[in-house]
């Protein structure tokens, strides 16, 4: 077989050539510290890699967002515990308060000791948490949950209903709450004492009935009618003039009767001789029913309702406010010993049913605060596993790799040095 000399001088290259380009690649695959440089050259390890990181950054996420959400719960419990002191000690107070032994003085105090606690209890409510968001705002995290009223009622203006709180997930199946609303936590409490009842005028009323107050005037039967919805139905005489009378009614429509066994029912006014209403005097009546009383005023048109109710829940800021005026008007002898006893009573059942919620919240919070604990080791151990994972399936074997760098150098010098003694054959080298 006849070799030309082109074909010596191409043979020694390509064989130089490979020998550079496999020293090169090993080369640089310690540089980077990858066991392949490119997708083509391992195509199931690019695939892996790919899906590894993306699992690895997507957990790194999820514990972000745990890092985001616990410190914030933590926040929130501890203002919770403050604001369960505070109620603590105005519970103190009202017990305190209630000694028939106390002079005036000293329930001058009280209430205005109560009337500051108050105050501290909205300051923690409007607490701003480190980036400068409202803790109790729920999703409105940059709006004042609560404002107080020219009347000195308190409010609540933050995110009430479906997604009123916000939610971060820790994994890709479960989200966690990074707070509660101001509603849940201070506004919403369920009364406990069954004597605070409400009247408010039925929706198609077409009069122009109010109501000013309503009260308790009889312990026994308001505790009988606590759970009782009644109607006071006005109506007009079927001639003019006449008196304009209203009657009680269960919500069935039935007939309702005091202690006595009489129907409850009375006169509220009369119409002139042209049908038109005459306010009663004094303008302002009082409507006794089932150990309540409404006090209203108005003129209602004929067929008109009140509703008399039970209030179903109360906020911490109208109890701590209602015993601090029972205590003030105690002083001027404005309510009786056993109307502020009454009161007391009152203040000392929401006060605990305000306790009762807090540890409610308080209880939710810390399972929230465990879960983001518990959730931080498991996202440990996954991304510890995930790029443990991922090294073997990307990072270079170092110890292969320089045994493979020294044998390809060794190849490439030797393929160097064959090329060199190549290139000075020559027949002219034996004439």
């Amino acid at each position: 077989m006849r070799i030309s000399t082109p074909q010596m001088y191409q043979g020694g290259l390509s064989a130089m050539q490979r020998a550079q380009s496999n020293f090169n690649k090993t080369s640089l695959q310690m540089s980077t510290g990858r066991s392949y440089l490119t997708p083509s050259d391992d195509p199931n390890g690019a695939a892996q890699t790919i899906q590894l990181d993306t699992n690895i950054k997507k957990t790194e996420q999820y514990q972000r967002n745990n890092d985001l959400a616990k410190p914030r719960l933590e926040q929130e419990e501890a203002q919770i515990v403050a604001t369960q002191n505070v109620l603590q000690r105005v519970r103190e107070l009202v017990v305190a308060g209630n000694n028939d032994t106390y002079i005036k003085q000293n329930r001058t105090i009280i209430a205005s000791e109560i009337r500051k606690l108050r105050e501290d209890i909205i300051g923690i409510a409007n607490l701003k948490d480190a980036n400068d968001e409202y803790l109790f705002a729920g999703a409105r995290s940059h709006t004042e949950p609560f404002v107080t009223g020219t009347d000195g009622k308190v409010s609540y203006v933050g995110a009430i209903g479906a997604g009123s709180v916000r939610e971060v997930s820790i994994t890709n199946a479960q989200n966690v709450a990074i707070g509660d609303t101001g509603s849940a936590v201070f506004m919403e409490i369920p009364e406990r004492s069954g004597l605070l009842n409400e009247a408010v005028p039925k929706s198609t009323n077409t009069g122009t009935l109010y109501v000013n107050s309503t009260s308790v005037t009889n312990l026994d039967d308001a505790l009988n009618s606590s759970e009782q919805t009644l109607r006071i139905r006005f109506s007009y005489p079927p001639t003019n003039p006449g008196p304009v009378e209203y009657d009680v009614l269960d919500l069935d429509g039935n007939s309702v009767r005091n202690s006595s066994g009489d129907l409850i029912s009375g006169i509220y006014g009369n119409t002139d001789a042209a049908g038109v209403f005459v306010a009663p005097t004094p303008s302002t009546q009082s409507i006794e029913l089932a150990g309540r009383m409404v006090t209203i005023t108005g003129e209602p048109a004929d067929g008109d309702e009140l509703i008399s109710r039970p209030v179903s829940q109360v906020t911490i800021f109208q109890t701590l406010d209602d015993i601090a005026t029972a205590f003030e008007d105690s002083l001027t002898g404005t309510i009786s010993s056993e109307a502020l006893s009454r009161a007391s009573s009152i203040a000392l059942r929401n006060i605990d049913s305000g306790l009762g919620r807090l540890d409610e919240v308080r209880t939710t919070v810390g399972l929230r605060i465990s879960t983001l604990e518990m959730q931080t080791g498991l996202n440990d151990e996954r991304v510890l596993d995930l790029s443990t994972t991922l090294s073997d399936v990307r990072d270079l074997d170092y110890a292969d790799a320089i045994s493979r760098f020294k044998l390809q150098e060794a190849v490439l010098e030797a393929a160097q040095q064959t090329y060199v003694k190549v290139n000075k054959l020559s027949l002219f080298d034996f004439l």
